[in-house]
């Protein structure tokens, strides 16, 4: 549904984007604005990212953007690229993006707002505001589910079958190979990534405890991205690629135990 050359395309025509061709890496941080490439490589070294040391570069190129998550949430353009060709982005500027967000829907605004959180790897707080909007704007629509300690929520190549919502517990999550890299707690929600890239899921996810899940199925997910501006969708597109790569980074060097097989393991609906 979020094909980002047709969004990027309309999003370039408007008057608050502009096609640059950046030669210095020094000129990506001249600007509050996000780069979304059309042309080019920038390398990221991890230990300009994470304090770790197990180093690695991830390249970004034509599909992936720049300092998006950065210029969202206002945070300093103090990422460390090389780049040893010229770079053609389409640069939009940051005041322009961010309202765009905040005049989102409230759903939609809370998954960028979650996304950008976690790319910064920050741990996230409860929202009970979120909360109190999702449970009175959808409580016709989700789907209740209980899930003892251990058990899967869902695991990795399975089909999305919607957002899920904390209402009391806990999760945990795992790399394809069972490296525990996440916790969620309640008021926390997941699951949206893969409605919104229409794949798979890329991760597992278990209960850490016995937890109360409210489960929003993928159709009205999309029916809320639907509406948005071009703009929003871009972003949409954009940040969940920008969490994946960020995730490579993070998370490539970690090893994990597959979990026990259960026989009277049952995923919720």
């Amino acid at each position: 549904m979020l094909e980002k050359n047709l969004l990027l395309a309309a999003v370039t025509k408007s008057k608050f984007a502009e096609v640059r061709l950046i030669s210095d890496a020094s000129e990506l941080q001249t600007r509050d604005a996000a780069l979304f490439i059309t042309k080019g490589v920038a390398l990221l070294r991890d230990h300009s990212v994470f304090d770790t040391t197990i180093h690695s570069t991830q390249s970004f190129s034509a599909g992936d953007s720049i300092y998006l998550a950065a210029t969202l949430s206002k945070r300093p353009l103090d990422r460390n690229y090389t780049i040893h060709e010229p770079l053609e982005v389409v640069s939009v500027d940051g005041s322009v993006l961010r309202k765009a967000v905040m005049n989102a829907s409230f759903l939609v605004n809370e998954i960028i707002r979650n996304s950008v959180t976690r790319i910064y790897a920050t741990k996230q707080r409860a929202n009970p505001v979120f909360e109190d909007r999702f449970l009175l704007h959808y409580k016709d629509s989700f789907k209740k589910s209980s899930v003892r300690k251990d058990q899967p929520i869902f695991l990795v190549g399975e089909p999305p079958k919607g957002l899920y919502f904390i209402a009391k517990g806990s999760v945990f999550l795992t790399t394809e190979d069972h490296a525990k890299f996440a916790e969620l707690y309640e008021t926390d929600f997941f699951g949206e990534g893969s409605i919104i890239t229409s794949t798979n899921r890329s991760k597992n996810v278990y209960a850490m405890e016995d937890c109360s899940l409210l489960l929003l199925e993928k159709q009205l997910v999309l029916d809320e991205i639907r509406s948005e501006i071009p703009l929003v969708k871009l972003v949409l597109s954009h940040i969940f690629n920008l969490l994946e790569l960020m995730n490579q980074l993070r998370f490539s060097h970690l090893e994990g135990v597959p979990p026990e097989d259960d026989d009277e393991t049952q995923q919720p609906p």
